[in-house]
């Protein structure tokens, strides 16, 4: 009879480990989707001249928009035509670009 209580108390227990997982898993993916959810308004939002982040940290200003996709100017007579899934991130300190090389 000792063997069978012990055995009972581990099913509960396992139980409760997986059930405790789920609810990670549930509010893990919750948290996730809120943020992708942001980033997304934030891109539909984008404006001319508004600062993105690229993959690579390649960082530029809104030139244009195309249907699925935005021209980002990232050096003087330099454009890019990038998808709006490809921005990772927005800024609003960008600096200039070295116009005139080092001297």
């Amino acid at each position: 009879m000792n063997t069978a209580a012990q055995g009972g108390g581990s099913g509960i227990f396992m139980f409760l480990i997986l059930l405790a997982m789920f609810v990670f898993f549930l509010f893990t993916g919750r948290g996730q989707k809120k943020r992708e959810m942001e980033r997304q308004a934030k891109v539909n939002a984008l404006q001319k001249g508004d600062g993105v982040i690229l993959p690579g940290g390649i960082v530029g200003t809104v030139a244009g928009f195309k249907d699925n996709a935005i021209e980002v100017k990232i050096a003087e007579n330099v454009k890019i035509t990038v998808l709006k899934s490809g921005i990772v991130g927005f800024t609003t300190d960008i600096s200039p670009v070295n116009q005139g090389g080092a001297k």
